[in-house]
C-alpha cells in the first residue's frame, strides 16, 4: 500500500503537509508545487508556486497560483 502526502489548510499564508513518514510540516508561501494532471493552460510536470491558500464552500481546498484558483488534488506540493 502506497502512502500518499496529506495537506492541511491553516491560514492563506500557512499549509500544514503530513509527510508520508507522518512528519509534520508547517509551510508558507510561497510554496513550491508541480503539476500532477493537467489543468488549464498548466500542463503535468510544470512546476509552480502557490501564492494562497483557502477553503472553497465544499471544503476543499484551493491553490492560488498565477492569479487563478486551482483545485489541490492536481498538484503535489514540493518540500
Amino acid at each position: 500500500m502506497t502512502k500518499k502526502q496529506q495537506v492541511e489548510f491553516l491560514h492563506p499564508n500557512v499549509l500544514l503537509v503530513i509527510t508520508p513518514k507522518g512528519i509534520i510540516l508547517e509551510l508558507y508561501t510561497p510554496i513550491r508545487a508541480e503539476v500532477i494532471r493537467n489543468i488549464g493552460n498548466l500542463p503535468k510536470g510544470t512546476k509552480v508556486y502557490i501564492d494562497a491558500i483557502m477553503q472553497s464552500a465544499e471544503h476543499k481546498l484551493l491553490y492560488l497560483i498565477s492569479g487563478k484558483w486551482y483545485q489541490y488534488s492536481y498538484l503535489k506540493i514540493k518540500n
